[in-house]
C-alpha cells in the first residue's frame, strides 16, 4: 500500500521541459505550380537591349511599333530589321549601308542615330535621348559582334543567284520566240524545228531588294563575270533528270541584250547559250537548267532546281514544233 502511494506521488511531479519547435517561415509560402519566376535578363545581350531599351523607349505608337522599320515589336523583328538590314534613311553623303554592322560602330547606322548631334537628322529616340549607359550597352553589343539571342555572331548575308527571265531569239532573222507560250506565260514556249536559237538568261545576285533588282550595276558588281564557263546550262527532255545531259557554257557579254523580263519589265541580259532544235524530235519538250556561280558559294546554284515547282520548270522549257 505504501509503495503504491509513493509511485503515484513521483508520477505527479514529472515535468515535460522540451521547448516547442520554432515557426518554419517556408510553411507560409504558396508554391503555385502555374507561376514561373522571372529570370533577370543580361543587359549586355540583345535580349536585354530589346527588353530594357528598344521595346520600352522606341516601340512607341506610330513609331517603331511596326509602323515602319526598324520594327521593335519583338526581339526577332528588332534583330532582323537591324543587323545587316539596309539603311533606308541616310546621311547626305549616304555614308551608311546597313543599320548594324557587327564589330563596327562607325559603320552602324543605329549607333549614329543614337549619338548624332546633327539637328537636321535628329538623335533617336526623338524627344527622349538615351542616357550614356544605354548608349554604351548598344555600342558594346555591336563591338562584341552584334550577337543574336543565341549568342551567335551573324554571318554576312549572301543570297544565292536568282533569275528574272529568259529571252529566246532565232539566230536567223533575230525573231523572238519565247513569248509564244500558248496563252499562258509559264507554258513551254514554241520553237521551230531545225532552227538555231540564242537563249538569254537573266540571272542576278544581290543583297538590296529595296530597288529594282534588274539593273546593270547590280548584276556586274555581284556576279562572277571574269571567265566564261563559270555559268552553265543543261538541256534535257526529262524535267527530273539532267544527269546525262552535257554542260553548255553560258557566254557572258559586256554589251547586254535589252529585252523584257518575266514580269514585262525592260531588262538587260548578259548570259546566253546557243542551241539547235535539230537535236530534238518535233513534239519534244526540252527543259533547261542553269548552273550559276557567284563568288561566295562553293557550289553552283541550280535554276530551276530539282525541287522547284513544276510551273517554274515549264517556264524554262520549249516545245519543238
Amino acid at each position: 500500500m505504501t509503495m503504491t502511494c509513493c509511485l503515484a506521488a513521483c508520477k505527479d511531479t514529472i515535468v515535460n521541459d522540451v521547448a516547442p519547435l520554432p515557426t518554419n517561415p517556408y510553411d507560409t509560402l504558396d508554391y503555385d505550380p502555374n507561376v514561373v519566376p522571372a529570370i533577370p535578363v543580361d543587359s549586355n545581350t540583345f535580349l536585354g537591349i530589346h527588353q530594357y531599351i528598344l521595346a520600352t523607349r522606341c516601340a512607341q505608337p506610330a513609331c517603331h511599333d511596326g509602323s515602319f522599320e526598324p520594327d521593335y515589336r519583338t526581339v526577332m523583328s528588332a534583330y532582323n530589321s537591324l543587323v545587316y538590314a539596309k539603311a533606308l534613311k541616310n546621311t547626305a553623303d549616304s555614308a551608311f549601308t546597313y543599320r548594324v554592322v557587327p564589330f563596327d560602330t562607325t559603320l552602324s547606322w543605329l549607333h549614329e542615330r543614337i549619338t548624332t548631334d546633327d539637328p537636321v537628322l535628329g538623335r533617336m529616340p526623338l524627344y527622349d535621348t538615351l542616357p550614356q549607359r544605354q548608349i554604351d550597352m548598344i555600342a558594346n553589343w555591336i563591338l562584341s559582334g552584334a550577337k543574336d539571342i543565341y549568342g551567335d555572331v551573324p554571318g554576312y548575308p549572301d543570297p544565292q543567284p536568282s533569275f528574272y527571265g529568259i529571252a529566246a531569239y532565232l539566230t536567223s532573222g533575230n525573231v523572238r520566240v519565247d513569248t509564244a507560250r500558248g496563252g499562258y506565260f509559264l507554258n513551254p514556249f514554241l520553237a521551230p524545228a531545225n532552227a538555231e536559237m540564242k537563249i538569254w538568261f537573266g540571272i542576278y545576285d544581290k543583297l538590296d531588294f529595296s530597288t529594282n533588282p534588274f539593273t546593270v550595276e547590280d548584276f556586274l558588281n555581284t556576279m562572277t563575270m571574269v571567265n566564261n564557263g563559270q555559268h552553265k546550262v543543261k538541256f534535257s527532255t526529262d524535267p527530273l533528270n539532267f544527269d546525262n545531259a552535257p554542260f553548255v557554257n553560258l557566254t557572258t557579254v559586256g554589251s547586254p541584250l535589252t529585252s523584257t523580263s518575266l514580269y514585262g519589265t525592260p531588262t538587260e541580259y548578259y548570259l546566253n547559250a546557243t542551241v539547235n532544235t535539230a537535236l530534238y524530235e518535233p513534239g519534244d519538250v526540252v527543259y533547261m537548267r542553269v548552273y550559276a556561280k557567284d563568288d561566295d558559294h562553293a557550289d553552283h546554284t541550280q535554276i530551276p532546281s530539282a525541287t522547284s515547282p513544276f510551273y517554274f520548270k515549264t517556264y524554262f522549257a520549249f516545245v519543238v514544233q
